[in-house]
């Protein structure tokens, strides 16, 4: 990750202080490190004026409230500036202050320059935002998005990771874009979850073709086999994941149609909701 630009993008309550693991791993490969601050404002209700045509009507307290989250972020963006030079880092600082809606499209804009996007709890006060913002990094940005990074100090250079690996397009996209963390990790667990060993999916033995060409590149891994049994696809990843001790997680996003997996539940949103281990995702 040589020379590498982070984004990390934070909510109105985020701290520069939280910015401590990002702005370490910047400093360890000589990057640079991007912050965006994000304050969602209630929806706009306005009214009509009883007039022939209508006059739109902009509630005072929309204002006072979209002015206050302007005030916060100016506030938190002075800090991260003064915290980034006080690291002898190099980095841009931005604020983002508009409906949650519409935040997919604008954090992707400041993705698109970003090796490494990476979201951090504070973001999670608000689910909608949230939601739009991991959704634009991923559908409308180059990826790759890391969340819960917080949780542990080793996730942005982790010594043990474990891939839930399934030979999907996303998957093959998470683990390159994984690859530089991969090197340098001691130990990559491959997980293979009630791989299907026919010739058009996982193939006689899931997981060797990938694990011929990481271990080309150097990387230092052990492929398993896993079966879920009682559990969901996400639950099991969690439990395996755990019981490797992994610092980090590396998995590709929503196989299946995002919508489907938004009403019907399904393994990416299940490991995006999880607040406990630090998660490389990819689409």
């Amino acid at each position: 990750m040589k020379n590498a630009t982070f984004l990390a993008l934070q909510g109105p309550n985020g701290k520069a202080e939280d910015l401590a693991a990002v702005a370490e791993k910047a400093q360890a490969v000589g990057g640079r490190l991007n912050v965006l601050h994000l304050g969602p404002v209630p929806i706009l209700a306005y009214s009509l004026t009883p007039h022939p045509y209508g006059v739109p009507v902009i509630p005072d307290t929309w204002v006072e409230k979209r002015n206050a989250m302007g005030r916060n972020l100016e506030e938190h963006q002075k800090k991260s500036r003064a915290y980034l030079q006080a690291q002898g880092l190099s980095g841009e600082v931005g604020t983002i202050s508009v409906e949650p809606a519409a935040f997919h499209d604008l954090v992707a804009l400041h993705s698109i320059f970003a090796d490494v996007c990476v979201v951090q709890d504070s973001l999670r006060e608000n689910k909608n935002t949230f939601d739009n913002v991991v959704y634009g990094l991923l559908f409308e940005g180059p990826g790759p998005v890391i969340l819960n990074a917080e949780k542990n100090p080793k996730a942005l250079s982790p010594e043990n990771v474990f891939v839930a690996w399934n030979s999907s397009l996303p998957a093959i996209r998470a683990v390159r874009a994984a690859l530089p963390l991969l090197k340098e990790a001691k130990e990559v667990t491959l997980a293979c979850f009630d791989a299907d060993p026919s010739r058009y999916a996982d193939g006689q033995s899931p997981g060797s073709d990938i694990a011929t060409w990481l271990s080309h590149h150097g990387v230092n891994l052990t492929v398993q086999e896993y079966a879920t049994g009682h559990e969901s696809v996400g639950d099991a990843i969690m439990t395996r994941a755990k019981e490797t001790t992994a610092d980090l997680v590396v998995m590709g996003a929503y196989g299946r149609s995002r919508w489907n997996e938004k009403f019907f539940g399904g393994t990416t949103e299940k490991m995006i909701a999880q607040r406990d281990l630090p998660l490389l995702i990819a689409h």
